[in-house]
């Protein structure tokens, strides 16, 4: 397990030192500087999070709408935009990151 642990290690400081996540940290300390904009984009980030894993069926398709309206609204700002897009780019890194271990471990795990 030390060495499992300590790769893990790696792969963080690996993660931490590229590019994705350099152009990440910049574009949240950009963001950062309007603390009015940034609680804005973090609220919409925790309701879209809710909306994808814990999607009330009943009300899926308004909050879906408003959400989207909200999104728009947001990406009007340049920076929300940059923000948000380096998050995605981040975000998708880390899930090629998850499925290359899984793929990589005999566990026979379903995709979803």
């Amino acid at each position: 397990m030390e060495t499992v642990n300590r790769n893990i290690h790696a792969l963080l400081n690996s993660i931490q030192k590229c590019q994705v996540y350099k152009d990440f940290k910049k574009q949240e300390a950009i963001l950062n500087k309007n603390p009015e904009l940034a609680q804005r984009v973090q609220h919409f980030r925790a309701e879209n999070f809710k909306l994808q894993n814990e999607g009330d069926p009943e009300n899926i398709l308004a909050k879906a709408e408003q959400l989207a309206r909200e999104s728009e609204e947001l990406r009007s700002f340049p920076e929300v935009n940059a923000y948000l897009d380096a998050e995605l780019t981040l975000c998708r890194m880390m899930q090629k990151i998850c499925r290359t271990l899984t793929d990589g471990i005999e566990m026979n795990i379903p995709r979803i």
